[in-house]
């Protein structure tokens, strides 16, 4: 009789363990600690950018779009900066590596939340791009946001062997400004050297002190109209520009 009594005790505890381990298994796969492990779990995603997750307690999860510091090192990127709130057409300004451009050029696209192009042109190097060195570049990209209120900008290198593995881009997430809503000031012009509230054009030459302008604040001034803000150092790089 004792016997059966301890077969029935170890069998209980083995039934009993069994049955911990499979609770603890169920928490650990439902358990929510990130966007990839919120949508594993079959939360519903907000096609915004970056997209969203919401678990079932109302957490929200962010995916991570960092960018790849290998291709941080052949673009960096002046304009626009990430969370801008933009309109079409879209200014956009920084530098690249040679490498990154193939004819003097290479391709921007503007990218709405819902995955659709929405406008491209091509940026052009303005200088030699024959090099290994960065090469400052600009364009202005006109775009229609359609339903899409937030996108972004992709830099794509210009990859003319069609090779997967010689591509790579860069994205600034954004946010689009709904056609006619008013445009605030903005750095405009060929090489991004005015400050307007609107598109300015200009003729395309590249002038040292122009890169001055990439670190200056373009704002509405005391007089209501659009300018770049007067700085110590704004003032300094004026008077002895950087030879690029």
């Amino acid at each position: 009789m004792r016997n059966i009594s301890k077969v029935i005790a170890g069998i209980a505890v083995i039934l009993a363990l069994a049955y911990a381990a499979f609770a603890l298994d169920l928490v650990y796969k439902d358990k929510v600690d990130d966007f990839a492990t919120c949508v594993a779990a079959g939360n519903p995603v907000m096609e915004s950018y970056p997209r969203q997750c919401r678990d079932k307690d109302g957490n929200l999860y962010v995916e991570d779009v960092s960018v790849d510091p290998v291709e941080t090192a052949m673009i960096e990127i002046t304009s626009p900066k990430e969370g801008d709130l933009v309109a079409s057409p879209v200014f956009v300004a920084g530098r690249a590596r040679g490498p990154w451009y193939f004819e003097a050029s290479f391709p921007v696209q503007v990218i709405g939340a819902d995955g659709k192009v929405l406008g491209e042109a091509p940026a052009q190097a303005q200088g030699e791009w024959m090099t290994e060195e960065f090469v400052p570049f600009s364009a202005s990209v006109a775009f229609d946001p359609g339903a899409n209120s937030s996108g972004v900008i992709r830099f794509k290198k210009d990859n003319p062997s069609g090779l997967p593995e010689n591509d790579a881009m860069v994205e600034i997430p954004v946010s689009f400004k709904a056609p006619g809503a008013a445009v605030g000031c903005r750095p405009t012009g060929c090489s991004g050297q005015i400050c307007s509230d609107q598109d300015v054009a200009s003729t395309c030459e590249y002038r040292s002190e122009y890169a001055c302008y990439r670190s200056a604040k373009c704002e509405r001034q005391s007089s209501g109209k659009c300018g770049w803000t007067p700085s110590a150092a704004l003032s300094a790089c004026l008077a002895n520009p950087p030879q690029e």
